[in-house]
C-alpha cells in the first residue's frame, strides 16, 4: 500500500481542464467523417503515426538527394497533417494506446527537429532563437519526465506497467497551452519554410510572429507544469 502511494505521488495528475477538453471535442467532431472512414478501412491511429515517421524520414532523404524545396515542404506538411489526425482517430475509434501516445510525441520531436535544421540552414531564424526554442522544450521535457524516469528505474515488479500507463495516458496528454505552443511552432516553421517557395514578405512576418507566440506559450507551459509538480 505504501509503495502504491509513492508511485501515485510522482504522477502529476493532468486531468483535462475545460479548454483542453473543449479543444479535443471540437477537433474530434470536425474530423469525425475522416476517422469514420479510417475505421471502415481498418486504419488505426498508430498506423497513421507510422506514416508520419515515414514522411519525416522521406523529407530528410529528399534534402540530401537535392530534391526541390517545394517537394520537401509538401512531405513535411503531410507529416504535420498526420499529427493532426492520429489523435482524433485514436479517440473517435477507441484505440488510444500507451505505445501510440509515446510514438506521437517522438514523431513530433523528429518533425520539429528536422524543420529546425532546415530553418537554420536557410537562415530563416537566428541560431540564438532556435536555441531558446529548444532550451525551453528540453526544460519542459525534464520537468515532465524526471520523476517518472527515476521511479521507473527503481520499480522491478508488475507495478511498472501501471506506472507507465498512468504516466503515458495522463502526463503526456498536452494541455490547451501545450497544444497552442505546438500549433504556433508548426505554423511558424511552416510559414517560414513557405517563404523559400513563395516570395511574399508577409509570410516571413507571420512566421516570425508565430515563433514569438510559441516561445511565450512554451514559457507558460513550463510554469503550468512546474506549479502542478509543486502541488503534488
Amino acid at each position: 500500500m505504501e509503495k502504491q502511494k509513492r508511485i501515485k505521488k510522482i504522477i502529476i495528475k493532468r486531468k483535462d481542464d475545460f479548454l483542453t477538453a473543449l479543444e479535443k471535442n471540437w477537433r474530434d467532431f470536425l474530423l469525425k467523417p475522416i476517422t469514420n472512414l479510417f475505421f471502415k478501412l481498418h486504419i488505426t491511429a498508430n498506423q497513421i503515426t507510422y506514416v508520419g515517421f515515414g514522411l519525416v524520414f522521406l523529407a530528410i532523404y529528399m534534402y540530401f538527394a537535392k530534391f526541390e524545396i517545394r517537394w520537401q515542404f509538401l512531405i513535411l506538411a503531410l507529416a504535420a497533417i498526420s499529427d493532426a489526425i492520429d489523435g482524433p482517430t485514436a479517440r473517435n475509434n477507441n484505440n488510444v494506446t500507451v505505445l501510440g501516445t509515446w510514438l506521437d510525441h517522438i514523431r513530433d520531436g523528429f518533425l520539429v527537429a528536422w524543420a529546425s535544421y532546415l530553418i537554420y540552414t536557410f537562415k530563416l531564424l537566428s541560431l540564438e532563437i532556435i536555441i531558446i526554442i529548444w532550451a525551453l522544450q528540453l526544460l519542459m521535457l525534464w520537468i515532465n519526465i524526471k520523476d517518472f524516469l527515476i521511479r521507473y528505474l527503481q520499480i522491478v515488479d508488475s507495478e511498472t506497467d501501471d506506472l507507465v500507463e498512468d504516466f503515458s495516458l495522463d502526463n503526456l496528454q498536452a494541455s490547451v497551452i501545450g497544444r497552442l505552443q505546438f500549433f504556433c511552432w508548426t505554423v511558424g516553421y511552416g510559414f517560414l519554410l513557405l517563404t523559400l517557395i513563395v516570395n511574399i514578405p508577409t509570410l516571413l512576418i507571420i512566421g516570425q510572429a508565430a515563433i514569438i507566440l510559441e516561445i511565450i506559450f512554451a514559457a507558460l507551459n513550463i510554469l503550468e507544469s512546474y506549479q502542478k509538480t509543486i502541488k503534488d
